[in-house]
């Protein structure tokens, strides 16, 4: 039988409409993908409306949630990280922290980090 693949989504969310991880969640949950979203922003709309409410996450929490799923033995089982949306330049280097922790724990997981 096959693994069903874990994928960690580190990306925005939005309250109204789709983006990040609200458009990117459901799609790869309905291929098998099982996701793990983590938002880095949760925001009321998309920001090409010119103004939106809501928070951005802060850069520490990022490894600190990667951390988390370490505690409870599943970060091994992370076969790929996405990033997308980023809510600071901060949250980068915290995504690449989390990043190089996953890849100690499983060198064969794949990235797709934007830029």
């Amino acid at each position: 039988m096959k693994r069903t693949p874990h994928l960690l989504a580190i990306q925005s969310h939005v309250v109204f409409g789709h983006a990040g991880n609200s458009a990117a969640v459901f799609p790869m949950q309905r291929v098998g993908v099982n996701v793990w979203p983590l938002n880095t922003v949760q925001f009321s709309n998309h920001t090409q409306y010119g103004q939106w409410a809501g928070e951005v996450l802060a850069p520490q929490q990022i490894p600190e949630l990667v951390e988390g799923i370490a505690a409870i033995g599943e970060l091994g089982n992370c076969d790929a990280v996405l990033s997308g949306y980023l809510g600071s330049a901060a949250q980068g280097r915290a995504i690449l922290s989390g990043v190089a922790r996953i890849k100690a724990v499983n060198p064969k997981a794949c990235t797709c980090v934007t830029r």
